[in-house]
């Protein structure tokens, strides 16, 4: 079960994404009063696509998955692996204030959750903080959609190479590296069944590009690699 905590403070904080550096005196202290501060559990649910949208939270510790729930099937879309220091909100916001997204925790993780009130009266009150924030949320919506874009187009191999890459470069910063991401965690952010993500695997581990157990992966060749992402 998750657990609140409050610890420091939002002045003195060296996870605060940089769009908080726009904020006023005040307003960071109108944001400090009212976060709150939560550890989730590995596997536990942060957010749930359709529950009311009362607050971003900032990512300050961990890990977590954000899917695309597919509510006639049981089909899901992991989009991305969040890690500090990131906000995480989604389109309902200023819409229908409902969740678009699932996130989950991957492993223990923390975050500072603000009330979605305090981000709506600092938007009206704060244009640098706004056009900073449309700015952060549009460069990762841009994201978003060259991955489905990308998963539209590509066979499983270079699916499956492209998870890898993402994986190694953009959440591990490592070419060894263990993850607590299932086969079939893997499989959604490939869009391809469990069992075809599996025989990709064995085929770029019998041509020497990577091995992998379990839970650890070692990319042996990332250039080729890399080409079959392409």
């Amino acid at each position: 079960m998750s657990k609140f905590i409050k610890t420091g403070n939002c002045f003195d904080c060296s996870m605060k994404v940089d769009v908080f550096s726009q904020l006023t005196h005040e307003q960071l202290d109108t944001v400090n009063r009212h976060r709150s501060q939560v550890v989730f559990k590995p596997g536990e649910t942060i957010f749930k696509t359709g529950s009311p949208l009362t607050h971003m939270l900032c990512m300050t510790d961990g890990l977590a998955k954000v899917y695309l729930e597919d509510p006639n099937s049981e089909k899901n879309i992991l989009l991305s692996i969040l890690k500090p220091v990131e906000i995480i909100g989604g389109p309902g916001f200023l819409v229908d204030d409902r969740h678009y997204i699932t996130v989950v925790a991957l492993g223990e993780t923390t975050a500072c959750f603000v009330r979605v009130e305090d981000y709506k009266e600092v938007i009206m009150n704060n244009p640098k903080f706004s056009m900073e924030l449309i700015k952060y949320r549009n460069e990762r919506i841009i994201k978003y959609f060259d991955k489905i874009i990308h998963l539209t187009h590509k066979q499983a191999k270079e699916k499956v190479a492209e998870t890898l890459l993402y994986l190694s470069d953009d959440i591990y910063n490592s070419n060894s590296f263990s993850t607590a991401l299932t086969r079939q965690d893997m499989a959604d952010m490939s869009a391809l069944t469990k069992e075809s993500t599996i025989r990709a695997l064995k085929e770029l581990e019998k041509e020497g590009l990577i091995k992998c157990d379990l839970h650890h992966f070692e990319i042996l060749d990332k250039a080729k690699l890399r080409k079959i992402s392409r």
